[in-house]
């Protein structure tokens, strides 16, 4: 009985040790453990050539529309509208104009393009282009 525990218990360590090594390889057919299952509103972030405007630069694109000073900014998810219209990331940005009203700007975090502009004393705060 002793001479069968003495040659059991090494097997048995070997088999517990070996054990998750054997599932760790490849698996044939498949890649990965689970199924990428990405919803569609975000297969446009696979695209190669998405790149987001930094912040530098949306703040230039509203300054050279609305007079105001910069408050806060970030980068959020787009509305149902928005995203209809191919908007993948909006920044958000808020605006202080000399008259103390907020703006709410909403541009595409890719292209620049103006989505919303929401606030008391837009027109007041709307840079006039020079005529002619």
């Amino acid at each position: 009985m002793d001479r069968l525990r003495i040659i059991s218990l090494p097997l048995l360590a070997a088999l517990a040790l070996g054990a998750p090594a054997w599932g760790d390889g490849p698996r044939p057919g498949r890649d990965a453990p689970w199924p990428e299952d990405w919803s569609p509103e975000f297969e446009s972030l696979q695209r190669q050539d998405f790149r987001i405007l930094p912040l530098k630069r949306a703040a230039q694109i509203v300054a050279e529309r609305f007079r105001g000073r910069l408050i806060a900014a970030r980068i959020v998810p787009p509305t149902p509208a928005e995203r209809a219209r191919g908007a993948i990331l909006v920044q958000e940005l808020r605006l202080l104009t000399p008259r103390r009203d907020v703006l709410l700007i909403r541009l595409d975090a890719h292209s620049g393009a103006f989505l919303e502009v929401a606030g008391a004393g837009l027109t007041d705060a709307r840079r006039k282009e020079a005529k002619p």
